[in-house]
């Protein structure tokens, strides 16, 4: 690998290293901003799976949601359900043998005596019903309440915690503090209570649910947890918890299946990631079924509507909750922006119960993936040009946004999207900018050069088209002139080098103007001499005649200094031109380290040979250039020549230059 290749490399291992240091460094300064925008894009997702019948997760048809709902005050010509109407429905669900009934509800005060009292009742008699509670959540255990209603509910906690063996460290659970439970007399006849407490992500979206809160020494469940645990019969006892995880139900068991472990996956904060299965909205054909309030209470009138009612609830998991307009219980989540928060509860149970769980990619997971993408794009970097680089990069892009949709409608699994999606843009843009510098420097470095060799108008076209010489030798013929100072080195031992450089840079620059006149190539400096060549870059069928029109005004210029450096005191400028046309290998030779563009065959080797026998302010040219030019300028034969390298002498002509 060459130097110049060594140091692209590790510029863009740089570019790229760096690229990736500030995406990360940006995602971690301004979490608020990037991580909304992962989550929304990964929503995307969520949306797409609902409306499709091949990717949405599978319903557990045994949750049902007994809505609350604006038809129900319509039915019931009234906008406030009294606890007698709620009691109903306890009974009349208990009567159609609901496996359970979980209110999404929070009752913390008697309002009347009676009514209470009739709740209090059906609820135990139906031994299925849970209700809720809520928490005050802290990073820190909470201090002792002074107050005694508070200790009476804080007494109900302590005896309803949840004791569980703990594999790994807990710390990072949030604490439940001041409570607000549903009075003691009803949590006591119920089957237990659930916090509900749902804590939204930073964009404001809910797509966590919690499971397990700290209280004081022990734990407590939240209302989805308490629902699946109660309907599968698992214990406290039974349960495993491993913080950043999972959370494990030992001897899980559906009624009439066979127990089995189930192996929650859950974050360090006991959170499981809902897989919501679509909108909640009734009669939304990918959202769960829903039944109305007033039904199941006006079911009380009919016994044969009861019995029906049975036929349809029977060991359902029955979700009772207000969604009526105006409901306050309502956020977004991934598949709707104005979801009823209950459904947030059932579709984490739902979650649970179809074991249908989502997993999103670990952190040291994720970098492994992102240093992947990195070294594949890495390789587009090494193999392809800028443009089709930028088109990979966009490409990998795509690739990468398909994979992990595909990875999340096909495994649940949750890639972090936006991440990689940015360390790729960032790094492709860091690295087209920097060849881009880095092209048009050595661009304008290579014109620079260009132009000491080549015509300008073959370097205009030599730098829209580089092919011209980068391309590898190749067989052609051309016209090789070359010429030479006669005595110039005796007449330099009196000069000083500042003159030499000065005298040579003058003569010099005459000379490649007139080449470049008649569109000939600079091929090099040999000290006080000059090789050029015509009829390549740029094709020309008149080579030999260029040359020769070049020769003949080369002569004459040197002719106009010869006179004025005379005058001057300098030495008289002789030169000597010879000529010759013939096939010759062109194109760029040397090493790695040093090219150059020349021409080398014996074509070029005679050249060199007439022009040493070239008489002085001559031009000798060779029979084939002499063929090439003789309809066009006048020539006139000279005695043949003995040049080395050749047994018989040639045959050569001589160009007169008109003083």
């Amino acid at each position: 690998m060459g130097a110049n290749n060594k140091r692209i490399v590790r510029a863009t291992l740089l570019l790229m290293a760096a690229s990736f240091l500030l995406a990360r460094l940006l995602f971690w300064i301004f979490p608020n901003v990037f991580e909304p925008w992962n989550a929304q894009t990964v929503d995307q997702l969520f949306l797409l799976r609902a409306e499709s019948d091949a990717f949405r997760p599978r319903y557990d048809s045994t949750i049902v949601h007994i809505d609350i709902s604006d038809r129900t005050m319509e039915q019931l010509e009234n906008s406030f359900l009294s606890r007698s109407q709620y009691a109903q429905v306890v009974h009349n669900l208990a009567w159609m043998e609901v496996a359970l009934q979980i209110w999404d509800f929070i009752l913390p005060l008697r309002v009347n005596p009676f009514e209470d009292s009739v709740l209090v009742a059906s609820a135990a008699n139906a031994r299925n019903v849970l209700f809720g509670l809520a928490f005050q959540l802290s990073d820190q255990p909470p201090r002792p309440h002074p107050h005694a209603r508070s200790r009476r509910f804080e007494q109900y906690l302590d005896l309803t915690k949840w004791r569980i063996t703990v594999d790994g460290d807990t710390g990072k659970l949030s604490f439940g503090a001041e409570s607000k439970i549903t009075f003691p007399a009803l949590a006591a006849s119920s089957l237990g209570l659930g916090y509900l407490n749902i804590q939204f992500d930073r964009d404001g979206v809910y797509r966590r649910a919690p499971l397990l809160v700290r209280y004081e020494d022990a734990f407590y469940p939240s209302f989805a947890f308490r629902a699946a645990c109660e309907y599968l019969g698992v214990t406290p006892d039974r349960i495993v918890l491993r913080p950043g995880e999972s959370l494990t139900l030992r001897g899980a068991q559906r009624p009439g299946h066979t127990p089995h472990d189930i192996v929650i996956p859950i974050d360090e904060y006991a959170n499981i990631l809902v897989n919501y299965i679509g909108p909640l909205r009734r009669g939304n054909q990918n959202s769960m079924l829903h039944y109305d309030f007033a039904d199941i209470l006006r079911a009380s009138d009919d016994r044969t509507d009861l019995e029906n009612w049975g036929e349809v609830l029977r060991g359902k998991i029955a979700v009772v909750s207000e969604v009526a307009t105006g409901a306050s219980d309502v956020g977004p989540v991934p598949t709707d922006n104005n979801f009823p928060l209950s459904g947030v509860h059932s579709n984490a149970l739902n979650t649970i119960l179809t074991e249908d769980f989502i997993r999103e990619l670990g952190d040291l997971r994720m970098l492994s993936v992102e240093l992947l993408i990195l070294a594949i794009l890495f390789l587009l970097a090494r193999m392809l040009s800028s443009r089709n680089f930028s088109i990979g990069a966009f490409e990998l892009m795509l690739g990468y946004v398909v994979i992990a949709a595909t990875l999340f409608l096909y495994a649940n699994l949750i890639l972090n999207i936006l991440r990689p999606v940015f360390e790729i843009a960032l790094s492709s843009f860091v690295i087209v900018t920097y060849r881009y510098v880095t092209e048009q420097r050595e661009k304008l470095a290579l014109q620079k050069s260009f132009e000491a060799y080549f015509p300008p108008s073959i370097v205009r076209k030599i730098m829209m088209n580089p092919e011209l010489v980068t391309q590898g030798g190749h067989r052609k013929e051309l016209t090789i002139l070359f010429s030479d100072i006669k005595s110039f080195t005796t007449y330099s031992s009196t000069l000083s080098p500042d003159e030499i450089q000065r005298l040579l840079n003058e003569y010099f620059e005459a000379m490649v103007e007139i080449v470049f006149k008649y569109g000939g190539t600079v091929d090099k400096f040999i000290g006080d001499g000059l090789m050029v060549f015509f009829g390549d870059p740029e094709a020309q069928e008149d080579h030999a005649v260029r040359c020769v029109k070049a020769a003949i005004e080369m002569q004459k210029k040197c002719r106009e200094l010869k006179t004025r450096w005379e005058s001057e005191g300098k030495f008289p400028l002789k030169i000597r031109i010879g000529l010759n046309t013939g096939p010759v290998v062109v194109g760029n030779m040397g090493s790695a380290r040093r090219l150059s563009y020349t021409v080398l065959g014996s074509a070029v080797n005679l050249a060199q040979r007439l022009e040493s026998n070239a008489p002085v302010e001559g031009i000798m040219i060779s029979h084939r250039t002499y063929k090439l030019v003789k309809d066009h300028v006048t020539v006139r034969p000279m005695a043949p020549i003995r040049v080395k390298g050749l047994e018989e002498p040639i045959q050569v002509y001589e160009v007169p230059v008109d003083v």
